[in-house]
This record gives structure tokens, sequence and C-alpha cells, in this order.
């Protein structure tokens, strides 16, 4: 195969539509919310994407509760993350649009192929339509995306991309931030919720025998620790986020708008929830997540009625790097180093 291409195939009982080309390629499930099933680094013969060993893709009731259902892979979290209300109505954990079915159409032409799908929220009157691209033979998954207010009021909300990543104790985290916000965690190893760090030096409080001991929160755990935290990168300069293995040096960064997500969420689970091993680099608009809280800070997002709302992203998959200091958008490319 040269080039990028689009075929349909079926993932149980759903139908699913694969993106790719000979650098990648990439499943969604419309049914299941635009849900991405996989991401794949067809060079390293890897899907990036974690997947739960004990949840398989299924779709989801309205109103049902995201972490009973996550099967892993990537999915949009709108118009709230935990819970939040909407004029007045609670919203479902985790927003609406993971558990709505989505449309979805496939485009072609001039060397490049594209899914384009789109939702709607059932409490909040919004549509968000999300185009995943690839050209040629890039190792590039472009996205665009463009959330519209249809309603009469205006839309206070918060939005995260949500991709969980399989990880090994070999894989390393970069980004360009230095103040980290501990938003939860599991024990004193991973931070005390509410404490502001410099990245990527954890304080880690475990053993009152060794105060002042550091850990390098850039190194992921073994699953054998039994831990996890969520931390909050609060002041990033540079709109990236990159996952890199060691161990075969290659990785992926997830690239996006910093003025529509100045903010980043490190989901890190490393056996102390439910088990699992992954790592979730998530872009967001707002933080705290909760659309109830981030409003009441003054940091939730709004569009006004009939206004609409345009952004990019991109998952970079790159290859011979130990580590990330940086990644470079220069014209319509990518430049990761």
């Amino acid at each position: 195969m040269s080039g990028a291409a689009v075929r349909a195939e079926r993932r149980g009982d759903l139908d699913a539509l694969v993106l790719e080309n000979r650098a990648v390629s990439v499943t969604v499930v419309p049914a299941m919310g635009g849900h991405v099933a996989e991401l794949v680094d067809r060079v390293g013969a890897r899907d990036l994407l974690w997947h739960n060993p004990r949840v398989p893709p299924r779709a989801a009731p309205y109103g049902a509760w995201f972490d009973d259902w996550w099967s892993g892979g990537w999915d949009e979290i709108f118009p709230s993350g935990d819970q939040g209300s909407l004029h007045g109505e609670r919203l479902p954990y985790m927003g609406e649009l993971w558990c709505v079915p989505w449309s979805s159409e496939i485009v072609a032409g001039d060397g490049e192929a594209s899914i384009v799908a789109h939702g709607f929220g059932t409490i909040a009157p919004a549509r968000l339509e999300r185009r995943l691209s690839l050209r040629e033979d890039e190792p590039v998954v472009r996205v665009a995306y463009r959330i519209e207010n249809l309603d009469v009021r205006p839309l206070h909300f918060t939005w995260g991309i949500h991709p969980a990543f399989a990880v090994t104790s070999a894989h390393r985290i970069d980004h360009p931030g230095q103040s980290m916000l501990v938003g939860a965690s599991s024990d004193a190893g991973m931070g005390t919720v509410g404490e502001v760090y410099r990245w990527p030096d954890l304080p880690d409080l475990s053993d009152p025998q060794r105060p002042g001991r550091h850990r390098d929160a850039r190194r992921v755990r073994p699953r054998e620790d039994a831990v996890f935290g969520g931390h909050w990168a609060i002041d990033l300069p540079d709109g990236w986020l990159a996952l890199t293995d060691t161990a075969t040096r290659r990785g992926v960064a997830v690239v996006f708008d910093r003025s529509v997500f100045p903010h980043a969420w490190l989901w890190q689970v490393y056996g102390g929830w439910r088990g699992h091993h992954h790592v979730a680099l998530e872009p967001w608009t707002s933080h705290p997540m909760d659309v109830t809280a981030a409003l009441a800070a003054g940091r939730a997002r709004v569009l006004l009625p009939g206004e609409s709302l345009e952004t990019w992203a991109a998952f970079v998959v790159y290859g011979g790097l130990d580590a990330v200091s940086g990644v470079r958008r220069e014209g319509d490319g990518f430049t990761v180093r």
C-alpha cells in the first residue's frame, strides 16, 4: 500500500473505519462516541494505545459510569470532566460525547484520506466534529476540531483529549512545563494533593526516614509499584506532550493548539488503580476538569449562542530518540527533537 486510505471493517458487533498509510493506522468506532480504538506505529509494529484487558470495546448506554465501561483507547471528554452540571442538570461522568453514537463519513483525494465524525450533546446543546487525516506516508495523524454552540444561551464547558497509552517501565514522559499541581495521588510517593512541584522533581514522602527525597516523574514506574497519580501541567509554554519507549527508541508526541489547550493532565497508573498500567497524556482547556468547579475558578471556556470554536491537534510518531526536548511545528510539518 502506498499513500493514505480508509477501509471499513467490523470490530465484534460494531462497525469500524481504519485510516492507514505505511507509517501509521488509526481505527475509529463511531458508535462508541467516535472512540479511537487503535493507533498503530506500523514501523515499530506496536499499537500505542492502552487496551483494558478486562473490558472489551462496547457501546455504552447514555449516562454510564465511564470507568466501568472504559476499554482504553482515545475518547473526547466534553462538556465536562469528572461530573459537573449544566443549566441545573447533572452531567454524566466524563461528559456526554463518549457515550452517544457519532455519525461518520470518509473523505479522500489528493494524497490525503480522512475520517470525519461528529456527535451531539444531549444535555449540552452542542455539536463536536473531529476530522482525522493522514497524508501520503507521513507518521502524523492530523486532527481538526470544531465545536458549535446550538443553544440560545452561552455554553460553558471544559474539554479534554483523552488518549491512554500502553507503557512499560522503559517509557519516559516529556513536556515543556515546569509547574505541576498534584490533583490525585494514591500515596505520598506520587505527591500530596494540592502540592505544586517543579517538573520533573516530584517530592517523594513515602519513606519518613528519608526526608527531602525526590523522584524523577519522567520515568514510568513498573506495575508492581501499585500506585497512581494525576498531575496538572499548569504552565505549559508550548503545546506538546511526549511518551518515548527508551528500549526501542520510538514514541509518540501529542501536539496541540496551546491557545485552546493551555493545560495538560498526566494520568499515571502504575498498578494502583484497578491493577492497570498506562499513562494518559491529556490536553485540556481548563483545570479543574469539572465544568462547575472550573467556572467557579474562572477557567471554564464559553461559547456564545451560535458561536463555534475551531482548533487542531496532531499525533506524531517518531523514532531514534531516548527523550524529547521539543516539538516544532514548521509550516505544515512537525519536527520532534
